[in-house]
This record gives structure tokens, sequence and C-alpha cells, in this order.
């Protein structure tokens, strides 16, 4: 006669230890990735172009950069401060496309260019005239600031005086 035996569970201490074991290796894993960081040398070479590299040249002064996920506060600032010098580049570029067709179209359409900047002239002294708040764009930092009355009215005076020159052409 057949005997029923069931069928055997796998213990539990086992079980916990595969997953004490697979945890364990885990974070060995990830203190060993972390601790073993390779190190990266920041240098400026004679043309002030900065590089990075495993290894800086003999006899140039570099510093080490932190190659950690978590930046320090310094990388960021470096950062922030190297986007705004390229948008400050492309920002000149655009301006300086800008004021190259400006030149072309004077040159090619004199008299249209001059009586558009007539008209903006007329649409400026009305708004420095009429409106209690005038804003105008800082050239240094891009953005809006109010007009001081000192400055709003320098600003009426050169457009009456560009406004003359208009109607005497």
């Amino acid at each position: 006669m057949l005997k029923y035996e069931p069928k055997r569970q796998p213990e539990k201490k086992t079980n916990i230890m595969n997953k004490f074991s697979l945890l364990l290796g885990s974070a060995l894993l990830t203190l060993a990735s972390a601790g073993s960081a390779a190190k990266f040398h920041k240098w400026v070479d004679e043309d002030g172009v900065t590089h990075y590299g495993a290894n800086p040249p003999q006899g140039v002064v570099s510093t080490e950069v932190n190659t950690r996920a978590n930046a320090s506060s310094d990388q960021d600032r470096e950062l922030e401060a190297l986007n705004a010098k390229r948008n400050a580049r492309q920002d000149a570029k655009e301006e300086a496309a800008q004021a190259a067709r400006e030149a072309e179209r004077l040159q090619s359409e004199p008299d249209e260019v001059v009586k558009e900047r007539c008209e903006q002239h007329r649409k400026n002294l009305e708004t420095l005239k009429n409106k209690p708040i005038v804003r105008s764009k800082n050239p240094e930092t891009g953005e809006l600031e109010v007009l001081d009355q000192e400055a709003r009215e320098k600003m009426i005076q050169s457009s009456q005086e560009a406004l003359e020159k208009c109607n005497q052409n």
C-alpha cells in the first residue's frame, strides 16, 4: 500500500537567508560603485579653453572635479554662469544679425525705413505723454523696467527731436 507524504515546503529560514544575501550583495555593489568614482581634472590651456580629463598635461595647474551624482553648489553656480555666457553670446549674435538685416534694408529701401521709424517715434511719444506707467526694456538685463520721471522726460525730448527731423524730410 502506498503511503501519502505531503510535499515538503521549503524552510522559511532558507527563504529569508536568500533574500538577505541578495540585499547584502546589492548594497555592497552600490557602495563599491560609489566608492570607485573616477577622478577627473579640469584645466585651462594657454588659449583659454577649458578641458576635462583623467590625466591633466604635465606642468598645468588643474582642479579635481566631483563626478558623483550629487554635484556641489560650486558646480551648479559654474554651470549657471556658463549657460548665462552662452545665452549672452547667442543674444549678441542675433542682435548683430538683426542690425545687419536692418542696415541692408536701410540701403535698399531708405524711404520706407525712415517712414516706419517716424511712425514709431509718433507712437512712442503718444505713449510717453498719455500712459501713467511706461516700461522700457533694459539693454543690459533684457528685463522690462518702469521709467522714472527723469528718464521719461529724456525720452519725450528725444522723440520730439526725431519727429522734427521727420517733418523736415
